[in-house]
């Protein structure tokens, strides 16, 4: 299992479309993904789940992966994070 914590920098926060483009990257791999925020958990194939966490600009989320791809899938993910600009 990988768990790695992360810092919002985008004003706009983890905005629909970085969540989206999460959730679809999330679904190419078998490992299992949750976002975790403030004690609530949120499975990253699911966007109603992603969405519902509201995270905002300066707010710190961690996001576990756990499986056989899960390498690909933290890298994969933080990528998005990245092309987003939700993390730096």
């Amino acid at each position: 299992m990988i768990k790695r914590e992360y810092k919002v920098i985008s004003l706009n926060g983890l905005s629909s479309r970085a969540s989206v483009a999460l959730v679809n990257e999330a679904n190419k791999y078998d490992s299992e993904s949750t976002l975790l925020f403030q004690n609530e958990e949120a499975n990253m194939k699911s966007i109603m789940n992603v969405m519902a966490l509201v995270i905002r600009n300066n707010e710190i989320f961690a996001i576990t992966v756990d499986g056989k791809d899960e390498e690909k899938l933290i890298l994969g993910l933080e990528k998005v994070l990245r092309n987003y600009k939700i993390i730096e």
